[in-house]
Parts: structure tokens; sequence; C-alpha cells
């Protein structure tokens, strides 16, 4: 089993001549970390940003659960921490986490102010949902769609900004670098024309890695691209082990993952065997409301002891009106395949849903690399720890996307003089995207074999239930997949940026020899305290650990 992941610094086999262009801070993704990374930004520089397919194909678009914030009297930022932290266990950035909690509240008031729709239970009060995990009743939400209702607003905002260009259906393949400092990226337009992006600062907002495993909650293209990238540049990233396994996924008809938002468990659903017997309360003393990765083993138990694939997630003892009013996403998709969960439980499995790790980052979205930041799932702030408590991704987005977008505009790290001399990327030079039409959905396109191929590793190796033999032998199979492509195949190159990703989350896996959070080792079943560390892998040099923070500074936090 290798402990250095060696690959070549390009995915590219060879740096194509291409157009060059400069903009002030590039964004790579377009999801809710990068919109607002750009709208930050673009208070003080030009900014493009790319999208990798149509602009509302992002996992914040799919979001159905909300945002959480301690906005009722009886909550407070204090108590949104110690949550935070206990899902974390004991890998939570007390500092991260307490920026994200205090910063939320005010944050949720001026999206409301600025057109999000948050449901409220009077004309001042949010109407706050909860979900497992949290102590109080802390979640902001648009019924079952507050995903796409913020993203939806952002995406308008940055078509009207006279400083932000928005390109859909850009590839980022491979990031640029000079003097020791990244300077721009390499990237595919529509058409298959290469172009060099210069930018004073770059953002990588490109999202996670649940397509990796096939049935996921998560939009095809998260593949961890930009993960890929920062890692051949030579940066450093963390926790690539801790992949959270949504409980509750549909399997569609049509083949796809459609999540059932926990928010449908934190309203009363209750989990059932296909003989009707619920089985969580046996499991955990939470019953249904027990962290994530508690739930998913629970569902996991269940299944292996009655022989099925999945188990059933029952609203049928809740009023038609809650569950129609609540959750009419989940409705009319459902019934699109012809189950009404007001009359019929829902056939639901664990799936690849969220991960922790990812580009490691300071309190400011600055990576190791400088030049170079990164927000959203891409990064690893710390917040999240072993395990994202549930409404705390989106939270994440904008609160460190922000953050990302205001150091990267007043970053210095300029492209070197000789590489400057062309022209800026505007609207002008290069077409905002109201100018033509969108490229194809994503979702919509046949998936080429090699995902199948690679979601049978992933699952097998890497899934909820991992094992040193899995493991190892995931990482044998994984050694001789593709490091590169040529310009001419997007699809090769995006294999090999995907292959070396789910590289990094085996050797991560493989590495940690406990139990803890999302990472689940049969074979090493419970936490061990000199594993109380983060994980950090760096292209061609040995992986190593960084102590978490205390358990008595974790503590002081949540006062």
């Amino acid at each position: 089993m290798e402990t250095i992941i060696s690959v070549p610094r390009y995915a590219l086999t060879r740096i194509p001549f291409a157009p060059a262009h400069r903009t002030g801070v590039l964004v790579i993704g377009a999801g809710a970390a990068g919109l607002t990374a750009a709208l930050t930004a673009a208070a003080r520089t030009d900014v493009t940003v790319l999208a990798r397919g149509a602009l509302p194909e992002s996992n914040s678009a799919w979001a159905q659960g909300g945002i959480a914030a301690a906005l009722d009297a009886a909550d407070s930022p204090g108590a949104h921490i110690a949550d935070t932290l206990v899902a974390g266990a004991g890998l939570s950035d007390a500092a991260a986490v307490a920026a994200l909690a205090h910063e939320a509240p005010a944050l949720m008031r001026e999206l409301a102010a600025r057109g999000v729709p948050f449901e409220r239970s009077d004309e001042v009060h949010f109407d706050l949902g909860l979900e497992g995990g949290h102590s109080a009743r802390r979640i902001v939400h648009v019924g079952d769609a507050t995903g796409w209702a913020v993203t939806r607003q952002l995406i308008a905002e940055a078509r009207a900004h006279p400083r932000i260009t928005l390109l859909e259906g850009w590839h980022a393949v491979d990031l640029l670098d000079a003097d020791g400092a990244v300077i721009g990226a390499l990237a595919r337009d529509p058409a298959g024309r290469w172009h060099w992006l210069l930018a004073s600062a770059t953002i990588i907002a490109s999202g996670g890695v649940g397509a990796l495993y096939g049935l996921t909650s998560n939009q095809p293209v998260a593949v961890g691209e930009g993960i890929a990238m920062a890692f051949r540049a030579g940066a450093e990233l963390a926790d690539m082990e801790f992949v959270q396994f949504h409980p509750t996924v549909y399997h569609t008809r049509a083949g796809q993952g459609f999540l059932v938002t926990e928010a449908a468990r934190g309203e009363g659903g209750i989990l059932r065997t296909l003989d009707g017997e619920r089985f969580m309360p046996d499991y955990d003393p939470r019953g249904e409301l027990a962290p994530r990765d508690v739930v998913t083993r629970g569902i996991y138990a269940a299944m292996r002891a009655t022989g099925s694939d999945h188990v059933l997630l029952d609203l049928t003892h809740l009023p038609a009106a809650t569950i129609e009013q609540h959750f009419p996403t989940i409705c009319a998709r459902l019934r699109a395949d012809g189950l009404d969960p007001v009359t019929q439980p829902i056939p639901v499995a664990p799936a690849s849903h969220y991960l922790m790790g990812g580009i490691r980052t300071d309190l400011e979205g600055a990576t190791s690399l400088p030049g170079l930041y990164a927000a959203g799932e891409a990064a690893c702030t710390g917040v999240h720890g072993a395990n994202r408590l549930a409404s705390n991704s989106l939270l994440e987005c904008l609160v460190f996307g922000r953050r990302a977008g205001r150091a990267a505009a007043a970053d210095d790290h300029r492209p070197p003089a000789a590489r400057c001399r062309f022209p800026a990327l505007t609207g002008h030079a290069m077409g905002r995207t109201e100018r033509g039409p969108a490229p194809p959905p994503l979702a919509g396109r046949p998936a080429p074999a090699w995902r199948e191929r690679l979601a049978k590793i992933m699952r097998t190796a890497a899934g909820p239930l991992r094992d040193g033999e899995r493991l190892q032998g995931g990482a044998a199979t994984l050694a001789a997949w593709p490091t590169q492509a040529d310009p001419d195949d997007p699809e090769g190159l995006t294999a090999a940026n995907a292959g070396l990703v789910a590289r990094l989350i085996v050797a991560g896996a493989t590495m940690r020899e406990e139990s803890r959070g999302g990472h689940y080792r049969v074979d090493y079943p419970q936490p061990r305290e000199e594993w109380r560390a983060h994980s950090v892998q760096t292209r061609g040099r040995p992986p190593f650990v960084v102590a978490s923070v205390a358990p008595a500074t974790l503590a002081h936090a949540a006062d």
C-alpha cells in the first residue's frame, strides 16, 4: 500500500497553446460558496466565475434542508457551537465553529432582506425547523428547496453585477503557478477551446465528491475536480477520509439518487424495516434524530438483519397538510415515480452526501499556496470535523465564501508582468452568459463507463463500512487508474482528476486506524485518542497528522 500519492503536476498531457486573459479574482465553481465569494470580491475588483455546467447545476441548488442559525430567543450561538462540536467528534476547529455560529443570525436576516423568502411563523419571526443533532429549533428554510431559493437569489445578484462575468459550461482542469504562487487556471470553454485565465487570486469553490460513489444526493459534477487541481499544484488537503453518507436517499426509477431531507425525520418521520418495525431507538436513544453517521449505521444494521437493500421512511402518521406544506418538492418528485408519501412509506438507503475534508484553509479561506483560496465543500475549514451537523453546509458556504472573497480581493499575489499583457476577461472580451445559450444540463447526459467502474471501487473500498483489506484492494486498483489525458479528451481529464480524488479518500481512510464521525472501520470500531488529529496529504510528500484542539478548548468555545 503506497503512502505517498505521486501524480504528474498536470492532468493535461501537454499544455495547449491558448489565448490568455486577465481578471482580478477567478472563482472556480458557481454554487452558494462561489457566488458569495464573487459578490464579496466584486466590491473591490473584477471577478470571473466558471460554472462547470449551467448555473443552477450545483449541490447548493439541490439542498433541500435549511440553514442553521440561532434566531430563537431560547437559543444561542453558544448552543449552536456546542451541537456542532458534538457532531464533529473531537475534530472541529473551535475558532471556525465560533465564526460560523456567531455570524449566522445576522446573515440570515440579511438574506431575507435581500429577497430570500424564508418561511415565517409571523411577520417578525422565522419558522424554525428541527433536525438531527440540534438541541433547539434553529433551521430556517424555504419549504424543502432552501438551497435553490438561496442560489437563485445569488445568481440573480451576480448576473446583475457589472464587475462579475459568469461563464457557464467552462471546465477548469489545471491550476497555473509562477514564482511559488497560483496565478490562475487552464480551462476549456463550451466550444472546446482552451484558455489561460490569469488572476491575482483564485478561489476553488467547486464542491464535493459524492458522485464518485454513483448513488448519491449530489450533482454529477461532484467528483472533486477542484480538489484534485489543488493537490496537483501542491496544496495541502486535510481529512479526506471523512465522507458523510446521508441516511435517507430514494433511488429513482431513472437510477439516480434523490435525497429525502433530514427535516422529514425532524418533523416526526419514522424509520422502519420492510416488516414495519421501528428500529432506530434500539440502535441509539436519540432514535431518528441521532447524527447522520449513527443513523446510517443503524439503517445498515437493519438492512443486514432483514436481508434488504433498503428500509422505509414513514411519514404516513403525520397530517397530510404538514407533509404537503413542508415537503412539496419531495411530494412532487415521489409522485412522479408513482409513490405518494402521504399514504405510502418511502424506500430509502444511505448514499454518499458530503465531504468533511478538502483543501486545507484558514479562517479567511487561504490555502497553503499563495494566491489560492477555497470555500464551500471543496474546502476543509475545520467547521465540520469528523462529521457535519445538519444544515451547517449552506451556512458554511455563505460565511466562509464571504470571508474568502474578501481576502482574495485584497490579495497582492499578482501574476508576473511578462504573463499579464493580455486583454482583461470581460463581458466584451469573452461574452457574458446572457449572450449565448447555456450548455445542456450535465444531469441529462449519459454517464460514461468509467463512472460506474470508479463508483464500484469506492462503494466496496471506502463506503460507510470500511476495513483494511478492502481499502488496500481499492488502493491497488486505483493505483493503475489513468492520471492524465489529452487536451482533446475532456471526459478523460475528468476521469483522471476523479480517480486521483478517489485515491486520496482511500489513502486517508487506510491511514486512520480508528472509527470517528463519518469514518467507520469495522476492524477498528472505536475512536482512539491518538487519532484525535487531522490527516494531511500533499503531492509527492508523506502524509502527516496535525493534533486537533484540546477538549477543554472546545468546551470553552461553547460558552
